[in-house]
């Protein structure tokens, strides 16, 4: 064999080899792609046409891989996409196409498969060196459980900050509240007293009405901050929500107006276990929430029925038996953006000088305080829905103490020991119950109690103190006296407390609570009820 013939063969056996090389090369990266976890696919530039795409792109958009590289890539991507989320990548795509870009990174929500997935897009053009488009390559990225992690944190911080911002108001509305609120107590005392002692035709006594009625808008406004800051005392009870609603629909009417209707469905069969007063609120605030929202009238309606929560259900309750209160309306419904804030204080669509913006936030207070939940449901256009759920109570509902129904009696010989480091909040529950010819012991604070009782002879009936005091506190000094006074009544006072749980369970009958600021009225009748018990 001549020697040019060997030196052909020998090149050819070289080439072949390479060849084979190649061949292995591209299996093995073929392979590499295929087993890639990102869906990869390639078009043609030229025909628009499938020229390659991998097992992880058939799996994401749910075809076999032959099915695939038949397909149209266009009605595939289209079926890939969110409606919403096809503007941005249709726009890029065009941008390679004219030769503006040669890289395009995105993220859509992918729909192929049935529920939106969040993925990364990214999309690299190759192009010949006349720059004449040769194919484009995508790249998918499944990063929905990224999305979904980062949207929790966020919800989480959400939640933080909002737990800072209601800590912050709590710190602030507990630290002024039992220091206004006595202020408050000391003006509606005497300007009542003070009115009771003019003459029915005096002009002073509307005067006096209005310092009245600016009290106690204060004093409200002082009750809704400790409500959404959940540091009010709560007075929690046995009592039937059916009752409390039927006990409402007086007021309810008179407060929604004659152009609402007010329906109700009182299905619960079960008491539940709260304050029954600030639950009333509740109900009250959101039946005003529901007016609002119904202008030119339209339908409220109040149920009642009973839930029990199962295991495994997701929620910021516990699985148990509970009591469901809803509110519902008629009404123009709540934007979008606004539902997240509604909740929030001080936050209001009204315009400026119709309302505070506590309303609702009270509400939230109230239930969560409660130990309970609410959640709202709406539509604009098509009116809201609140639902209120409170923790069933596990004994009978007692009758209730209504203050308003006990006699004023003229003529008292009872000792009682009024106990407040407030000098004018002292005075005035001396000087009312003076009225009354009640025995007064005055003491200053908790240990001057002590002192003051154990230089008195005589029994004491009651003890009328405020709940907190520096040093020793009104619970720490009714357990101090009764141990002398065994039949000692208690009438504890405070418009706030750190310590609220101390009173969270139902006081024994020898004992009540008066929230702060009250009427003399109040105050003398719930001395007479403890006192003829």
């Amino acid at each position: 064999m001549p020697d040019s013939d060997e030196a052909l063969v020998a090149e050819i056996a070289r080439l072949r080899a390479e060849l084979a090389a190649v061949q292995e090369r591209a299996q093995r990266l073929e392979r590499a792609v295929q087993a890639a976890p990102i869906a990869i696919n390639c078009v043609a530039g030229e025909t628009g046409r499938y020229v390659f795409a991998n097992e992880a792109f058939a799996r994401h958009v749910g075809k076999p891989l032959c099915d695939v590289l038949e397909s149209d890539p266009y009605q595939v991507w289209m079926n890939d996409s969110h409606p919403d989320d096809i503007g941005a990548e249709l726009e890029a795509v065009g941008r390679i196409a004219k030769g503006e870009i040669d890289r395009y990174q995105g993220e859509k929500r992918a729909i192929s498969r049935g529920e939106p997935c969040w993925t990364r897009v990214e999309v690299v053009a190759s192009r010949e060196s006349s720059g004449r488009l040769d194919y484009v390559t995508v790249y998918l990225s499944d990063i929905h459980e990224q999305k979904m992690l980062a949207e929790a944190r966020q919800r989480l911080e959400s939640q933080l900050r909002q737990t800072q911002k209601l800590d912050a108001l709590g710190k602030l509305a507990g630290g002024v509240s039992h220091d206004f609120n006595n202020r408050l107590l000391i003006i509606i005392g005497y300007a009542e007293l003070m009115k009771g002692q003019l003459p029915a035709d005096s002009p002073l006594r509307e005067q006096l009405d209005m310092v009245l009625t600016s009290a106690q808008r204060a004093a409200e406004l002082t009750r809704q901050l400790l409500a959404y800051s959940r540091r009010q005392v709560l007075k929690p009870e046995a009592f039937d929500v059916n009752d409390t609603v039927d006990r409402m629909r007086s007021l309810l009417e008179r407060v929604i107006g004659d152009r609402i209707e007010l329906c109700t469905a009182l299905g619960a069969s079960y008491p539940v276990f709260a304050d029954p007063g600030q639950i009333e609120q509740a109900i009250l605030n959101l039946a005003i929430h529901a007016r609002d929202a119904m202008p030119g009238g339209g339908r409220l309606t109040l149920e009642t029925r009973d839930v029990t929560l199962g295991q495994g259900r997701t929620g910021p309750l516990p699985p148990g038996d509970y009591v469901e209160v809803v509110v519902s309306d008629s009404g123009t419904g709540i934007p979008p953006d606004v539902i997240p804030h509604i909740f929030e204080p001080f936050f209001t669509t009204k315009a400026v000088g119709h309302g505070t913006g506590l309303g609702l936030s009270m509400v939230e207070g109230i239930v969560n305080q409660s130990g309970g939940a609410v959640a709202v449901t709406t539509r604009e256009g098509e009116g809201t829905c609140f639902a209120i759920l409170l923790p069933r109570a596990q004994e009978v509902p007692r009758p209730r103490y209504v203050a308003v129904d006990a006699p004023l009696r003229e003529v008292s010989f009872e000792t009682v020991l009024v106990c407040d480091d407030d000098d004018g909040v002292r005075r005035l529950l001396s000087d009312v119950l003076r009225l009354r010819a009640y025995r007064i012991l005055e003491a200053r604070n908790g240990r001057h109690a002590l002192e003051v009782a154990a230089g008195h002879a005589g029994p004491i009936e009651l003890l009328v103190t405020d709940l907190v005091m520096p040093e020793l506190g009104g619970i720490e000094l009714a357990s101090a006296l009764r141990e002398r006074h065994p039949t000692l009544r208690v009438l504890y006072l405070s418009g706030y407390t750190e310590d609220a749980d101390r009173l969270s369970a139902p006081l024994e009958p020898s004992s009540r609570f008066l929230a702060k600021p009250f009427m003399p009225g109040d105050l003398t009748r719930a001395v007479i009820a403890l006192l003829e018990r």
